[in-house]
């Protein structure tokens, strides 16, 4: 399966609401914390949503559509460089 980044996202919390709203669309995501510390618990570190590939466009149109309607997912131009 080739996964491809969808969106990076303030904390895990966040990602989590995104993974699950994309899986009730039937579009396969996972989140990618980026961090060892994960089996620590929640991370409050930003994390990046991941999608399979064939799937991406639909996945950026539920992305944009959140975006318009405000929902709570803080969406962030995190570089992945800031990705731990």
């Amino acid at each position: 399966m080739d996964w491809t980044h969808l969106t990076t996202v303030s904390d895990q919390l966040n990602a989590e609401l995104l993974v699950q709203a994309l899986r009730d669309e039937n579009i396969e995501a996972v989140i990618n914390a980026g961090d060892t510390a994960g089996f620590l618990g929640v991370t409050p570190n930003p994390c990046r949503v991941m999608v399979v590939g064939d799937r991406w466009s639909e996945a950026i149109a539920l992305l944009e559509e959140w975006e318009r309607d405000e929902h709570p997912v803080a969406m962030q131009d995190i570089p992945d460089s800031e990705v731990t």
